[in-house]
């Protein structure tokens, strides 16, 4: 029984030594991913499926909104883009509409790839 115990210790060290760039870009990761997941259960007729990969998306939005720093100007452009994406989540879900999704994902398949330049160019030697 120690394997489990070990393994959440390992992701729990693994994500606090991440720079908030790492960590931002794991979110974007598995909000994609959750987009994906959601589109696929909706195609397949899979209701229950689909609300609970797009509320798992939609729950990763509400932290990234949540998180957003207003001391920085970029905050003025970023929480619109936000806001988008959650509104555009829930419309997906509730409309149980796969063509949603199919126009959101490129979108923050563009938005991961942005956060992903700018950590490496952050973090660049």
């Amino acid at each position: 029984m120690a394997m489990p115990n070990s393994y959440q210790q390992y992701k729990t060290q693994s994500i606090s030594t991440m720079t908030p760039g790492e960590l931002l870009i794991i979110l974007f990761d598995e909000l994609v991913k959750r987009a994906k997941q959601g589109e696929i259960a909706i195609k397949a007729g899979n209701v229950e499926g689909a609300n609970d990969s797009l509320m798992r998306a939609q729950d990763i939005v509400r932290y990234l909104t949540a998180t957003l720093n207003d001391d920085y100007e970029i905050t003025k452009e970023i929480k619109p883009l936000y806001d988008f994406f959650y509104q555009q989540l829930v419309m997906a879900n509730t409309k149980k509409n796969a063509d949603i999704l199919e126009a959101l994902i490129p979108m923050l398949e563009d938005m991961r790839e942005t956060w992903k330049q700018t950590e490496r160019l952050t973090h660049k030697k």
